[in-house]
């Protein structure tokens, strides 16, 4: 009996642990909401396990409650989830922190980066979230190897300079190309996207990435996802409050009211030849003495147009669905005062993306997004005609703000000439220029599974881009009171149209060891573009300002221009893997673009690259302290199309301004006319790149990084080519060029402490980039050019780009002192004095002790315009970054330097503030420091008063006295941040609360004497670089704000 009931006891927990058995099925994606196919899924101590499908799903059977579910996945931590009694589980993966494991856009997909075949970096997304800029592109300095950023100027809101792996074109654009969420974006602004949105940030760097945009991907590209909403069942809301505030880090030295008189005297007694108790009667009329200005405060003009700024911005988001629908809802408002009086940056940005799975096999994915954004205020950086801040520099110090003595329109009657002093306050208060943008940017996305190895992809894209610059100019400003003008105005409207398709399918299989994938689909880009100008002047009022432009008399012909071109793209690409140790990447790209005539229509871009993962080879695997090994090498060729719609070919125009004469004596009658020279064999601009590089790891990835090489020749390079004069055009778009550059970067990452309440993480990056000109126009050695920065500057060109040289050199003469008395003799014939045999002429009128002297490089005895040479190197050594990040228990805080070392800038600024010159121009302080019999030791020529000319007598050629060194360092970012306990959060009814303060652009360790030693305000592009002329400086930024989310 006993043995019975032990034997029905036996059967009836047997029978009960089999029924306690069932199925459960879930959905595993990261923690954005990204669905995460192939999961490994094991139960834990069994042998039991699965992975997820294409679409993060999966199925398990004989499951009980408490088996302990682990989910691994490359890239993402691993997770354990206890069983209940729930029969679906959403799984959600924390990504990995380390580099080498996260997940990248590569274009027209996404890579495991321990799987990449090309150089690619990417960007935290925290790192830009917690950043003091207004656009995200500002906050990627320092940050990637290989990306040169650089300021224009500090003007709000503006663009920066982004170069990746040198500039490719010399008279072309080199900016890269802009994909957002899949959809490549011509002239694209940062601005119209928030910084919050992004949810991940690439960087392809090499051909081998780039080859899959073909034309559009020579200069490197640049790939940003926005996030997508949540899946979970639940609605997030999070909210950003932050305020700004906005500083100069410093201002330049100038002179006082004293030293300003001193230097005027030393300006007269110049005058009457140094001779003693000859200083002449005006100075004296006019000053009075020099004395009395000793304790006179005076006027700093830079104290009077320059401020504190600040921005606020506020940043609104709401996320929530389910697996089927799910949505993401954000809105953007910044408001930016900048630190130049009437200066300032808005901005809004409304954001909408909606995706809903119609079945198991088709998605649908949406996106609707408006940003409008608006800068206002006066232009003032190398502007010939409105430079504020040289005003500010050369008015007079002993004159108050807004002086009574002043004249009409802000004139010092004090001026011999009365045109060239005007007051900078007047003009910035009184000048109105606003640049808005509206776009409205619209996508639809299909995605449609015919299995688990097929998958098409379709995506409309429509975006309309309308910039509208309307400039008054009132009667208490520069330009409305000077010239025939008057109080004028004038108003552009520019609109782009973009609509694009583009239609992928893609294939994936894995055969046990050996994985396949293979994408092929095409493309197709619609553009068109339209420019409206109107301009009317003598306004008899401006009470009423741009609202009534049509009351001017002297109204401007209105110019209108439209234009469009089209882009046809095939392309594909293939990738093979086996044992995840060995993988091959090949890609072909076809595009057909209407700017080009027929011959030349099409360009083809092929790539290949492949990787060795060396620590999954059996002879690593005894090697503990590897983590990772991966060798790289790519080759491909990209393109550049950007160039004019209709530059290949010839056009006719007409209008009222140009025609042709009847008669003797008679108006010219408007008639066509040939308005540009087309080139019929003009063809892409094609950039060829070899990259090789290693990825590597040491003990765990305690220890990561990259090293990478690349040498990239871009040929066929489009330039603006001088032609013959019967041709009746100076230049022509020709295929002439070939430029090169070549580099080494190096990234090192490292995690020094890891414990629950601290952690430390280092990266580190360092970039060097060699640019050589290796070919121009047939037999053209050279391309001299004028940077255009002033009505200073004159037409002399001060840049220089030579075959076997850097583009864009700074070329003048060499500084060879100051002439003294001994280098005359006194001609008794001529009852003159003269130089000195063997001693060259500066080409002044007259010369005499105290001019400037130069080298005479051809030894002809006379300085003019053949004795320039190439006098600064605007390419830097090297540049990169250096960041710290920590958290301490609830804290969290990063340190970011930046750098750049080895590069020249053109100071522009000195070439006039301490060049003694006309008009009674203040200036900086070493003007006092001018030549004479008793200071000869001294590089700054003797003063000249009351002059009326502007320049020296030496004329326009700069000098490399106005060359400096560059090399910064700089205090990027401070960052800290504290989030507070869940204990506190909960008894405030929020889900977190996070408080944070930042600075940015703390300090720069520099010697460079002006505002900013990294700034570019050239009117050519890369032939310009490093010019610094009245620019906009850069602010100090410090930021307070919190997070809180719902």
């Amino acid at each position: 009996m006993k043995k019975i009931l032990i034997f029905i006891l036996l059967c009836v927990l047997s029978f009960m642990d089999v029924s306690a058995q069932r199925k459960i099925q879930g959905t595993v994606t990261s923690t954005t909401g990204e669905i995460l196919p192939g999961v490994s899924i094991s139960v834990k101590n069994t042998t039991k396990g699965t992975s997820t499908d294409f679409d993060g799903k999966f199925v398990l059977e004989a499951i009980k409650d408490s088996d302990i579910l682990v989910f691994m996945y490359l890239g993402y931590k691993k997770k354990e989830v206890t069983v209940n009694k729930n029969a679906t589980f959403n799984i959600a993966l924390d990504s990995e922190t380390q580099q080498l494991e996260e997940i990248v856009v590569v274009g027209y997909g996404s890579k495991n980066k321990k799987e990449l075949t090309s150089a690619i970096a990417s960007v935290k997304v925290k790192d830009l979230e917690n950043t003091a800029t207004a656009n995200f592109d500002q906050a990627l300095a320092g940050r990637i190897s290989g990306l040169q950023v650089s300021s224009v100027d500090g003007t709000p809101g503006a663009a920066l300079n982004i170069v990746i792996r040198g500039g490719n074109s010399i008279t072309g654009d080199n900016s890269p190309l802009y994909v957002v969420d899949g959809i490549p974006l011509e002239d694209f602004d940062p601005a119209s996207i928030s910084t919050d949105d992004i949810a991940s940030f690439d960087v392809l760097k090499d051909a081998s990435a780039t080859a899959i945009y073909g034309s559009r991907g020579a200069n490197g590209i640049i790939i940003t996802t926005t996030k997508e909403g949540r899946k979970d069942g639940k609605t997030a809301i999070n909210l950003k409050i932050s305020n700004s505030i906005q500083f100069i880090p410093r201002k330049l030295d100038v002179l006082n009211p004293y030293q300003y008189v001193k230097y005027q005297e030393a300006a007269a007694f110049a005058l009457d030849n140094y001779q003693p108790g000859r200083i002449t009667d005006d100075f004296y009329n006019t000053w009075g003495n020099p004395e009395d200005y000793r304790n006179m405060t005076g006027t700093n003009w830079q104290d009077e147009i320059f401020t504190l700024g600040n921005i606020d911005q506020y940043n609104l988001n709401f996320s929530g669905g389910n697996e089927k629908t799910n949505f993401y809802y954000s809105s953007e408002y910044l408001d930016q005062k900048g630190t130049l009086i009437n200066t300032g940056f808005k901005k809004i940005i409304n954001n909408l993306r909606l995706n809903h799975d119609i079945s198991k096999k088709t998605k649908f994915r949406g996106q609707l997004q408006y940003s409008f954004s608006n800068r206002n205020g006066l232009n003032v950086s190398a502007d010939r005609f409105s430079s504020v801040i040289r005003d500010a520099i050369i008015f007079r110090p002993i004159d108050p703000i807004n002086s009574d003595d002043l004249l009409p329109g802000g004139i010092d009657p004090n001026d011999p000439n009365q045109n060239n002093f005007f007051d900078p306050v007047k003009n910035l208060v009184n000048t109105d220029r606003q640049d808005r943008s509206d776009v409205i940017r619209g996508n639809a996305n299909l995605i449609h599974n015919f299995s688990d190895e097929f998958a098409f992809n379709s995506t409309v894209n429509y975006q309309i881009d309308t910039r509208k610059t309307s400039v008054f100019f009132g009667k208490d400003t520069q330009q409305g009171t000077r010239g025939i003008d008057g109080v004028n105005g004038s108003i552009t409207q520019r609109q782009f149209q973009t609509l694009s398709t583009s239609n992928t399918i893609d294939f994936n299989k894995k055969i046990k060891n050996h994985k396949i994938n293979a994408l092929v689909g095409f493309e197709l880009q619609d553009r068109t573009f339209t420019s409206t100008f109107l301009k009317n002047a003598q306004i008899p009022t401006d009470i009423f300002g741009i609202d009534k432009l049509g009351l001017g008399i002297a109204p401007s012909i209105p110019q209108t221009v439209a234009s469009g071109n089209r882009l046809l793209s095939y392309f594909s690409r293939f990738e093979y893997n086996y044992n995840y140790r060995y993988y091959f990447k090949a890609i072909m790209r076809a595009d057909g673009s209407s700017k080009f005539n027929k011959a030349n229509r099409w360009g083809y871009f092929p790539s290949v690259s492949g990787a060795w993962r060396i620590d999954r080879e059996d002879f690593a695997k005894d090697l503990g302290y590897l983590s990772q090994a991966k060798l790289r090498a790519g080759w491909g060729l990209s393109g550049n199309n950007r160039i004019g719609d209709f530059d290949s070919f010839s056009q006719l125009d007409i209008d009222n301004t140009s025609g042709y004469v009847w008669g003797s004596g008679q108006g010219f009658v408007p008639g066509a006319f040939q308005s540009n020279l087309g080139v019929p064999d003009l063809k892409w601009e094609t950039t060829s790149q070899l990259n090789i590089g290693l990825d590597f790891g040491f003990f765990n990835d305690k220890i990561s990084g990259t090293i990478d090489f690349y040498n990239k020749i871009t040929s066929d390079l489009l330039l603006n080519a001088e032609v013959a004069p019967h041709t009746g055009f100076q230049r022509i778009q020709q295929n002439i060029g070939k430029v090169q550059n070549r580099g080494l970067e190096f990234n090192l990452n490292t995690k020094n402490i890891e414990k629950d309440n601290f952690s430390w993480t280092t990266s580190f990056n360092i970039s060097f980039n060699r640019n050589k000109t290796l070919a121009l126009n047939n037999g053209q050695t050279e391309i001299l050019v004028d940077p255009q920065w002033s009505w200073e500057s004159g037409t002399e060109f001060q840049y220089i780009t030579r075959v076997g040289q850097p583009v864009g050199m700074i070329y003048g003469l060499r500084f060879d002192g100051i002439y003294q008395a001994d280098d005359f003799i006194f001609d008794n014939a001529l009852q003159i004095s003269r130089l000195k045999d063997g001693i060259p002429d500066n080409g002044a009128l007259p010369v005499a002790p105290g001019s400037v002297k130069f080298v005479d490089q051809n030894g002809d005895g006379t300085i003019n315009q053949l004795d320039r040479v190439i006098i600064g190197n605007t390419q830097p050594k090297h540049f990169g970054g250096l960041s710290n990040s920590f958290t301490i228990g609830n804290f969290d805080a990063q340190i970011l330097l930046q750098w750049s070392y080895g590069f020249d800038v053109l100071n522009a600024n000195r070439s006039v503030f301490t060049v003694p010159r006309a008009r009674r121009d203040s200036g900086f302080p070493e003007l006092l420091n001018a030549w004479s019999p008793t200071n000869t030791d001294t590089n700054i020529n003797t003063p000249v008063y009351n002059r009326v000319f502007g320049r020296p007598p030496e004329g326009n050629l700069i000098d490399d006295r106005y060359v400096e060194d560059g090399s910064f360092l700089r205090l990027s970012t401070v960052s800290l941040g504290y989030t507070f306990s869940d204990d506190l959060v909960k008894s405030l009814k929020v889900k977190s609360l996070r408080v944070f303060l930042q600075g940015q652009n703390l300090y720069t360790w520099t010697n460079y004497r002006g505002y900013n030693p990294d700034v570019s305000v050239g009117r050519q592009g890369a032939l310009t670089p490093n010019l610094d002329w009245s620019a906009y400086p850069q602010s100090v930024t410090i930021m307070a704000g919190l997070n809180i989310s719902f």
